[in-house]
């Protein structure tokens, strides 16, 4: 769950919700027909809806692929990925784990191609780098493997260098909470703890257990705490759990790092509504849709706040008259 409910029931025709209806309930069959019914048939649905449809689809992919990895089940979970990296082709993440399963199936030409556009969508992506210089020397590339190699340990010095002289600058500025957060950064980062940490927490999450979900994102924390995607489930959770206080601070802090990151500027809207943050609220509500003028739920929500407010005047007589 990227979003917040009700901001879900804002979006999407019935095509879309009910693809993710069933995927929720782990019916990947069902859900990814409804999502293409809804990207083949609904040529009205806004550009927001659609992008909706196709991260669900995208999600149900992943999902179906994990699922036939944990059966031991290689060239289906292979199928799967490919279904996702063609819906979603630049999210890195895929690639890099359809690239894995590409190695395991001994493809290394194909896990190749995965590993070199995981590294052209997220040039700083140290698994991938890693991972297609080994695969480089499985095929006997032993020159661009050694150029690989020095450049993975290039990187792996510039993400443990480049966030400890951040948090060392502020230490000496006296600015604690940031300096803390930069060197856990740098001492604490490890990629393959987080990332089973972190999809342990999406599944906990999808399942809304969230009390688990928030335990394991809190450990991913640890490892990585400045992933825009983490905060904003973070609070996802927090909210679910009816700690809106701290889902806002979640939000606002996966904004932060990410200014453009529509989704977690919603997010942040709607919890503050919760709050009764109403000028907050629509002042966030108009920073997402100059981000992205298509978002429904975000005009729908501004719309019903306009239109409440000046309902709301035209009952309030002017002070000294008379009803």
């Amino acid at each position: 769950m990227r979003l917040l409910k009700e901001i879900l029931n804002l979006m999407g025709g019935y095509h879309v919700k009910s693809g993710i209806y069933h995927y929720y309930r782990n019916e990947y069959k069902q859900a990814v027909d409804f999502f293409r019914k809804a990207l083949r048939d609904e040529p009205t649905l806004a550009e927001s809806d659609r992008r909706l449809a196709r991260y669900y689809m995208t999600e149900t992919f992943v999902s179906s692929a994990e699922r036939f990895e944990s059966k031991d089940d290689p060239e289906a979970a292979e199928r799967d990925f490919a279904r996702a990296v063609e819906v979603s082709p630049d999210y890195p993440d895929i690639r890099f784990r359809h690239g894995r399963v590409l190695e395991k199936l001994g493809r290394h030409d194909d896990a190749i191609r995965e590993y070199e556009a995981a590294l052209d969508s997220d040039h700083g992506y140290l698994d991938a780098k890693v991972a297609l210089a080994f695969c480089l020397l499985a095929v006997g590339r032993e020159e661009e493997a050694a150029e690989r190699f020095a450049e993975a340990l290039e990187m792996k010095v510039r993400h443990v260098r480049d966030p400890y002289e951040k948090g060392l600058l502020r230490l000496r500025e006296g600015m604690i909470d940031e300096a803390r957060e930069f060197l856990r950064e740098a001492f604490f980062s490890a990629p393959d703890r987080f990332a089973e940490h972190y999809r342990k927490a999406l599944q906990l999450l999808k399942a809304e257990d969230w009390e688990n979900a928030l335990d394991e994102m809190d450990q991913s924390m640890e490892l990585n705490p400045k992933f825009a995607d983490l905060h904003n489930y973070r609070g996802i959770c927090l909210c679910q759990l009816d700690r809106v206080e701290e889902g806002i601070g979640a939000f606002r802090r996966s904004a932060a790092l990410n200014p453009d990151y529509v989704e977690a500027r919603l997010n942040l809207a709607f919890a503050q509504l919760r709050a009764g943050q109403f000028k907050e609220a629509e002042s966030q509500l108009e920073a997402v849709l100059a981000l992205d003028p298509t978002q429904t739920a975000a005009a729908l929500k501004v719309e019903e706040l306009r239109t409440g407010r000046a309902s709301e005047s035209r009952r309030t007589p002017p002070r000294g008259g008379t009803r």
